[in-house]
């Protein structure tokens, strides 16, 4: 989008320890993932691929979320569509470092 924040799409959790208990790997509000897969103070990787309406996010090599958008889960803006991504932090006193950073359009 061409100016503010992103307001349309999903939320890809990265949050090993925070209060909050959706863990790392969740897709936020749609599938919950209550078990870190990594540790804090250590490096992982997450992928988030989106192909289709197939969203699925690997921590580490291993599966956490495989899941399709029907279109039960289309609630206000939160649809697949094109756009804007943003890394996003809610918990001031939490800090993530993010490195080698990879966007690929899928055909």
């Amino acid at each position: 989008q061409p100016e503010g924040w992103p307001d349309n799409g999903y939320e890809a959790q990265v949050n090993n320890s925070q209060g909050d208990p959706v863990r790392t790997g969740s897709l936020y509000n749609v599938i919950k993932n209550l078990v870190a897969p990594a540790k804090d103070d250590t490096w992982f990787t997450e992928e988030v691929m989106v192909n289709g309406k197939q969203i699925t996010i690997t921590v580490d090599g291993k599966i956490i979320v495989n899941h399709t958008e029907a279109a039960e889960d289309i609630k206000g803006g939160r649809k697949l569509s094109s756009g804007t991504f943003a890394f996003q932090a809610h918990d001031p006193g939490s800090e993530v470092h993010y490195k080698n950073i990879r966007v690929k359009r899928l055909p």
